[in-house]
């Protein structure tokens, strides 16, 4: 009788352990429309607990940016929890068969890496409903695109499962809200700082995304945050048409122009185990009828410049530039599956996980509050920053630079607002007014007398100045030679011309004393730009005294796959891989392209006598 009596007990348990599924496709439109998954429950228990309840939900989605994507549960009660909100990148990955569950093997959702296969916990947990709510009804999977008019895509199948005793959800140790302990500081020992984002620009995305056109050329932006809080911002009631107070509910003013709405920036400190925030004005939004939500006015800047030896870009005279850009600041990608957006102002390219606060935040999105959090950016594709930057009537062709400025006007408060702008440099060849000369020279010295060569072949005249007293020398041919009056360093600079005006050049000349060349290391300085690159790069080297130089590729796992030949220069000729040259700077044009390399990360060595210089160089498609 005992023995029959414990069946019965568990008969019921073992039929409560149930899933339930939605084979039908629901196809993602570039409308924005919530789309709502149901999955009928029936001939469960009528109240969960930590005994019984929600175990498991199971999703297929795919779409062509999955991070725009908003993507929550609603049970019968109407009550709703979020999965993941805007996690992914653009590059097609999403959810294949991924499962949300608190014993998930594959850690939070949010710090993961798209596309999201196996199982996650979800960003709030389930046991959210398992606090006696009738599972009986009804279940939505609700998905919500935030981006709206350009994502495609669908929701091939929807499962929720039920079982005993559901297991306990896990506790957080990184940071948020709600664990400020496992939030760090900037300098990583103190406990009282704001938690300040830093807003950088992407050169990895101009680069590897940039048409030319005659007359203009267009280009992919993004905007990274690696920085140690959110850039968050919050609408607030007041909008004003000019200066004319006007209500948050138009979107146009009386003249046509958009109604514009004030917008706090909101900060994050941490005081030990408290986290407080406060709020200060940081310009404006509004709504975009074409995109069809809110943007941050002029949050982007784009100009195309020719340089100049000052090493800030933003001081170069502009040839071209576009109206500054609104974004709708979102989470868009991040900083490991977009490897080579995030780079510090040293040049160090950053993961996820060399960013100590990633994905801490609590608002992203295109409505009235919005966010970028840390490891992540924001991205407006070639399309979406139509019509790019104008050209003027008469540009030449030749080399140039992108600059874009993130957040040019500082409405924002930034850990290092220095680090706002990025240079990139872009070769125009479809323009009809002709060719910029090349720049940049190389030069070799004997004793106090140098031999240049310029970059620039075809230069109706070349005008060298020499930093030393001497005043300048012009040349009809693009090689010049000086004799400098003693030891010590000197600035050369050049200017070449042709009827596209002056390309325009700078470097410093050492003349060292007689004996103490043999003293000194041949190699001074070892450098490749742009870094990474598309094809084209120029290893550059500068030696103080004669010496055997070889070049050479590898690739990420130790293979050779080039011998650099060694360009022409005065009183050398290179004619192999390992030549004896005299002491000066040289210039090698290493052609990726050409020789069929993938996109990967290489090896530049640089081998003189028993020195190895080892520089990585990374390849983009």
């Amino acid at each position: 009788m005992k023995i029959l009596f414990t069946f019965f007990l568990l008969l019921p348990s073992l039929l409560f352990a149930q899933a339930f599924t939605n084979t039908n496709t629901y196809y993602i439109q570039p409308n924005g429309d919530t789309l709502n998954v149901p999955v009928n429950v029936s001939g469960l228990i009528d109240s969960t607990s930590s005994s019984f309840g929600l175990v498991t939900v199971c999703l297929d989605i795919r779409c062509t940016t999955v991070a725009d994507l908003r993507v929550m549960l609603r049970a019968p009660n109407d009550s709703i929890i979020m999965l993941a909100d805007q996690k992914g990148g653009d590059d097609g990955g999403g959810y294949y068969g991924t499962c949300f569950e608190e014993n998930a093997v594959n850690g939070w959702i949010f710090q993961g890496v798209a596309p999201f296969i196996g199982s996650y916990y979800p960003e709030q947990s389930l046991n959210t409903f398992n606090t006696g709510l009738n599972p009986n009804g009804v279940w939505s999977l609700v998905v919500k695109d935030l981006f709206v008019f350009s994502d495609t895509g669908s929701i091939d199948y929807f499962s929720i499962t039920f079982n005993n005793n559901p297991p306990p959800t896990p506790v957080f140790t990184g940071c948020s809200f709600q664990n400020p302990a496992g939030c760090k500081c900037p300098d990583g020992v103190s406990t009282d700082c704001d938690l300040l984002p830093e807003m950088t620009a992407s050169g990895v995305d101009i680069m590897m995304h940039h048409t030319e056109f005659p007359g203009s050329i267009v280009f992919s932006n993004s905007t990274p945050n690696i920085g140690w809080g959110p850039l968050e911002i919050h609408g607030i009631d007041s909008c004003f048409c000019g200066t004319t107070p006007v209500s948050c509910l138009d979107t146009l003013c009386p003249d046509s122009s958009l109604v514009k709405q004030l917008v706090n920036q909101r900060i994050y400190h941490r005081s030990g185990n408290t986290m407080t925030f406060y709020d200060r004005p940081a310009g404006t939004m509004s709504y975009n009828p074409a995109h069809h939500h809110t943007h941050i006015d002029d949050w982007a800047s784009y100009t195309l410049r020719r340089s100049t030896p000052n090493p800030d870009a933003t001081t170069w005279p502009v040839i071209g530039s576009q109206t500054k850009t609104s974004f709708c600041l979102i989470n868009l990608g991040d900083c490991t599956t977009y490897y080579g957006y995030c780079v510090d102002s040293a040049g160090h390219v950053l993961r996820k996980s060399d960013i100590p606060n990633s994905d801490f935040g609590t608002v992203s999105g295109c409505g009235t509050d919005q966010g970028i959090y840390p490891a992540n950016f924001d991205t407006y594709d070639e399309s979406e920053n139509l019509p790019g930057i104008i050209l003027p009537t008469g540009t030449c062709n030749g080399n140039y630079y992108i600059v874009s400025i993130t957040d040019p006007d500082n409405n924002f408060l930034f850990q290092d607002h220095k680090n706002n702008w990025v240079a990139m440099p872009v070769t125009l060849s479809q323009q009809t007014a002709g060719n910029f000369e090349a720049g940049g020279f190389s030069y070799s010295v004997a004793g106090n007398d140098v031999s240049f060569s310029a970059n620039a072949t075809t230069a109706d005249s070349c005008v060298w100045k020499w930093e030393d007293g001497s005043g300048s020398s012009t040349t009809m041919t693009s090689s010049a030679s000086h004799t400098f009056p003693g030891t010590g360093s000197y600035i050369v600079w050049l200017y070449a011309y042709n009827h596209c005006g002056p390309t325009v050049s700078a470097d410093t000349v050492q003349i060292l004393p007689v004996g103490l060349n043999a003293a000194m290391e041949s190699v001074v300085s070892f450098n490749i730009q742009p870094n990474p690159a598309k094809d084209n790069v120029m290893i550059s080297y500068t030696l103080v005294n004669s010496a055997e130089v070889k070049l050479e590729v590898f690739d990420a796992i130790g293979n050779r796959v080039k011998d650099m030949v060694h360009p022409v220069v005065p009183h050398m000729r290179g004619n192999g891989v390992n030549s004896n040259q005299l002491p000066g700077k040289y210039q090698v044009l290493f052609d990726a392209k050409a020789d069929q390399l993938s996109q990967g990360i290489y090896i530049i060595r640089l081998s003189s006598g028993n020195k190895i210089f080892n520089k990585r160089l990374v390849l983009l498609e």
